[in-house]
């Protein structure tokens, strides 16, 4: 502690002088001590990394290198959007074609489809082949992008991951339309074959009439196995009645027919057992096609309308990314 000044009258020349050099010492360090504190607080202000947008004129070269770059990316998402546009296109036509049973046109729309979505395939490997090669992305790569940059960067790869599941769902429509083909075929040619075989049997050619019916049988078995295909996707509740239905009236003439060719043509007890089971199963067949049509409808309301659904959400996720970026 410095002593009071009138004290100092009474201490000798040497010891005035002695405290003098002490309390100088200790001014001097606490000086130290000040410039010290605030020299660690500008270092520590003039040293940050440039990160986070911190030092925006640390990134200002690298920024100015690679913003060409993000913007051809972005363009190219935006022709991207437009691939992805008309691929949805090209799925709406699918499914309308479907539910009108126009066969030809379907498998059109399937083989534009498969054409359109190879050129989708194709634009998506190249721009993400371009995003990856872009520097300053990689956590050891040391070039320092800044904020901004990064953010659109992070923007494109996660637009870019809506193509991923196209192929999935026009899988899933193709698939679905495929097999609702194969079933309009194989049910008409069913229908086909049964009226050829009744023909027949009106004739009193019973064997004839058996032979051609098996070819029926058949139709309606592969009509089966469609009908499995499609039940992972859509409700075939419907479908399955009509089969059945048309499965048992088969069964029914089948017996008839046979009872016949072992009575010889005479009418017996089991002849009119016969056709009492045939007139049940007659009664249950559908009065006309219109459980056709309500089966094409079902097949659409499935998975084909999911699948048409998924396309045009990824098409809208590029767009709105394109849109924001400045590629619209």
């Amino acid at each position: 502690m410095t002593p009071d000044p009138s004290q100092l009258e009474s201490i000798s020349p040497r010891r005035r002088a002695q405290l003098r050099r002490v309390a100088g010492a200790a001014g001097w360090i606490g000086l130290a001590v000040f410039l010290a504190l605030g020299g660690a607080g500008i270092v520590s202000a003039t040293s940050r990394p440039p990160v986070a947008g911190a030092r925006p004129e640390l990134t200002w070269a690298a920024d100015r290198a690679l913003e060409p770059e993000l913007v051809g990316a972005t363009g190219e998402l935006a022709a991207l959007s437009e691939d992805v546009d008309k691929f949805g296109e090209v799925g709406r036509r699918a499914l309308t074609s479907l539910v009108d049973r126009d066969t030809a046109r379907l498998r059109t729309a399937i083989a534009d489809g498969e054409s359109q979505l190879k050129t989708i395939g194709e634009a998506t490997e190249i721009l993400r082949a371009r995003l990856a090669a872009i520097p300053g992305i990689g956590p050891d790569d040391p070039t320092r992008i800044g904020t901004s940059l990064r953010v659109r960067y992070d923007r494109l790869v996660s637009a870019l991951a809506a193509t991923d599941g196209l192929a999935e769902s026009w899988s899933a429509l193709t698939a679905g339309s495929l097999a609702a083909i194969q079933l309009t075929t194989s049910l008409s040619e069913h229908d086909k074959q049964a009226e050829a075989a009744a023909t027949l049997g009106r004739k009193f050619q019973y064997q004839k009439a058996l032979l051609v019916l098996d070819k029926a049988d058949a139709a309606l078995a592969q009509s089966r196995q469609l009908r499995d295909r499609l039940a992972k996707t859509t409700d075939v509740a419907i479908l399955t009645r009509w089969i059945d239905r048309n499965a048992a009236f088969d069964t029914a003439v089948r017996k008839v027919w046979t009872a016949l060719i072992k009575s010889k043509g005479k009418i017996t007890a089991t002849v009119r057992t016969a056709f009492d089971e045939l007139r049940k199963a007659q009664a249950e067949l559908p009065p006309d096609n219109r459980a056709m049509v309500l089966i094409m409808s079902d097949v659409a309301r499935g998975g084909l309308n999911q699948a048409v659904i998924a396309i045009e959400q990824a098409r809208g996720r590029l767009s709105t990314a394109a849109d924001a970026l400045g590629g619209g």
